[in-house]
């Protein structure tokens, strides 16, 4: 069934609202705590001035880049000068996008990212630039390159064609490459572990296991590979427990990595799609219409 734009956009909307709330993960904002220069309600902003333009694309008023630098202008129209959901809005406008057209929503997405075009890929180092994201350093076509965007232009470079470039150190290029493969993975386990614990712990779990699985980009990015991993080992070294033991543990890491400024931003940029996905097709929180 296919879902109304306004539909789509309290997904997305709910989506980031859903992961930003849940506690504890670690190293991430969340409402248990802030951080020193990011609040918590510095993330609501972002999450609701969004709203517009996750209906835009439901709507497929606009192309891809365009919306993802208009989402993060608008919270910047609200005085937020902090980057707070750049990665996950780049996973959530294809994903509404795709949501809109209804049909299967994995194939639409495929198709989204395939029709992206060199203006896209423009628009996204402007977002980018508003946004003052963190990424990891490389030489080629870096979004810190300020003439990146000609050269982009010139040698006909598409947003997907852009994120390829990058999947092998960006968790969310990664999925922009792969179809969001590893969201609609996270999706399926985030269903099971709602069904399971509930709301909240349900994503907390997933969360848990899938900064487990999967060094955090954003957290390579400030402290190299290395500490990245080593975040993973520490995530992994809670599992395996009775939950309300993880839970407990997760505390405990999460005011450990706070202390140590280790942010799995990319781990929660990811279960933020995964909750899209699960809401859209009526997994979690189900429609009673």
């Amino acid at each position: 069934m296919k879902m109304s734009p306004d539909r789509v956009a309290q997904a997305a909307q709910l989506a980031m609202l859903i992961e930003l709330s849940s506690s504890p993960k670690p190293g991430n904002v969340d409402r248990g705590h802030d951080f020193e220069e990011i609040k918590f309600h510095h993330f609501l902003i972002s999450a609701v001035s969004a709203y517009p333009i996750f209906r835009d694309a439901a709507l497929g008023s606009e192309s891809t880049g365009t919306l993802i630098r208009r989402a993060v202008s608008a919270w910047k129209s609200w005085g937020l000068v902090q980057n707070t959901h750049f990665g996950t809005v780049a996973l959530l406008v294809p994903l509404a996008l795709a949501a809109g057209r209804g049909g299967d929503l994995r194939v639409e997405v495929a198709r989204v990212l395939e029709e992206t075009t060199v203006e896209d890929a423009v628009e996204f180092y402007a977002a980018f630039a508003i946004a003052g994201a963190r990424v990891a350093d490389v030489e080629d076509l870096s979004l810190k390159d300020p003439n990146a965007a000609d050269r982009v232009r010139s040698e006909g470079k598409t947003l997907q064609g852009l994120m390829r470039l990058s999947q092998g150190h960006d968790l969310v290029a990664k999925e922009w490459s792969t179809g969001f493969e590893r969201s609609f993975v996270l999706a399926r386990l985030l269903v099971r572990r709602v069904a399971d614990l509930g709301l909240n712990d349900g994503v907390v779990m997933t969360y848990i296991e899938a900064l487990a699985d999967v060094p955090d980009s954003l957290v390579a990015s400030k402290f190299g590979s290395k500490k990245a991993e080593e975040a993973s080992r520490r995530a992994g070294s809670i599992l395996g427990f009775e939950v309300r033991d993880t839970l407990r543990l997760a505390e405990e890491l999460d005011r450990e990595f706070v202390e140590e400024d280790i942010n799995p931003g990319s781990t929660a940029d990811l279960i933020g799609a995964a909750l899209f996905i699960a809401l859209v097709e009526g997994t979690i929180l189900r429609s009673e219409e």
